[in-house]
């Protein structure tokens, strides 16, 4: 998309100002006196003296203040050139419009939506850019199975929609970021300062992210044993003790206290945690909380059930080993021990430690104190 396109559109535009209610009054940038020196300060400049958005009647812009819904799909429609209609309830002329290019999809029969007027999120957001570009900029949209949404953000799957695949076309497009420790907070509040940067990367007046998406790694691929201990009914090549999990770089050991084998990036030293990703996509990793094994290895045999404990999946015959380890270990509970929390191995945790993974949680049932799993 040329800047050239965004520059016709402009001259639509440039006279008319963004009424986001009845404080908000246009106002050239440098009116503002708190967006000097703002990270976003060059983006919010050109938006506002392009008449895209506007200021409050207190002379603030409040860049990290929070953007609506409407707000956000009227900038959308303004600087492309598709103003909502004139006249009657604003945030229904606003949805209306959205809804006939394609941005907006209803949530109610009656084309109502009571979340409009409530800050939107950053996952929202990316939504709404990407059906925009569909839909108002006629652009195609890239996606790849092969990319691997995890490197782009590691947070990717824990927004409220959980569709990752749309933030990951998002940040392809070089319309989004996230913070310097790689998360994108998709359920974290959109401000005003990020909408403008967003849409103006969309629409052409600033330069969109130069971005390389990750590939998905494949599988490592292991040698088989000349016993064919390694080697599942499937013809599968499973990693073995003693051999380097390729992806982690850790030896592949035994936990000394179950037996258990640990491989792949759950395995925290000789403690075998199980596989820390619960994979939304069953062609990348088959591996997933709910499902069955669909093999027969190490001893595990086929329709074997995954079981997911504390973010972590196992197989049910590895679980039932390392919670019977575990039960043996864990001390007999009474009414103070209410709320205590022990590790996998059944080692009571001390209360302020906040890094070691709790698997065992004491509850009262009926005057009745136990170990709980803790599930999920």
């Amino acid at each position: 998309m040329k800047k050239i396109w965004f520059r016709r559109i402009l001259g639509m535009v440039l006279t008319t100002s963004l009424i986001l209610g009845s404080s908000l009054v246009p106002a050239m940038a440098s009116q503002f006196r708190d967006v000097n020196g703002h990270w976003a300060e060059k983006y919010i400049t050109a938006m506002v003296n392009a008449g895209g958005i506007s200021g409050y009647k207190d002379g603030t812009f409040r860049p990290n203040g929070p953007i609506t819904k409407t707000e956000f799909m009227s900038i959308l429609l303004r600087v492309t050139g598709n103003p909502p209609a004139t006249g009657g309830d604003w945030t229904t002329s606003v949805l209306k419009k959205a809804y006939s290019l394609g941005v907006y999809v209803y949530w109610s029969p009656d084309g109502s939506d009571a979340s409009a007027n409530y800050p939107m999120t950053k996952e929202e957001a990316a939504i709404l850019l990407v059906r925009a570009a569909e839909g108002i900029l006629h652009e195609t949209v890239p996606y790849d199975e092969a990319w691997d949404g995890a490197q782009v953000f590691k947070d990717i799957t824990s927004g409220t929609f959980y569709i990752p695949d749309v933030i990951e076309s998002c940040y392809a497009m070089g319309l989004i970021s996230g913070d310097p420790s790689g998360n994108f907070h998709p359920n974290q509040e959109l401000t005003r300062a990020e909408a403008v940067v967003m849409i103006s990367r969309l629409v052409g007046m600033a330069d969109r992210a130069k971005v390389t998406m990750p590939l998905v790694q494949e599988v490592p691929q292991y040698t088989p044993l000349p016993d064919g201990s390694n080697v599942g009914m499937s013809g599968t090549v499973y990693p073995y003790e003693g051999a380097v999990d390729a992806r982690t770089g850790k030896v592949i050991t035994r936990d000394p206290n179950t037996g258990v084998l640990g491989f792949g990036n759950g395995q925290k030293g000789n403690i075998y945690y199980g596989i820390d990703t619960v994979n939304f996509d069953d062609e990348k990793v088959k591996i997933k909380a709910g499902y069955c094994a669909a093999d027969d290895y190490d001893n595990f045999s086929v329709g074997d059930a995954y079981l997911q404990k504390n973010g972590y999946v196992f197989w049910e015959q590895e679980w039932w080993k390392i919670s019977n380890y575990a039960y043996q270990q864990l001390p007999k509970p009474d009414a103070s021990m209410v709320g205590t929390k022990a590790d996998i191995n059944g080692k009571i945790i001390a209360k302020n430690d906040t890094t070691t993974p709790a698997f065992w949680e004491v509850i009262s049932v009926a005057d009745f104190y136990t170990w709980n799993e803790i599930d999920g």
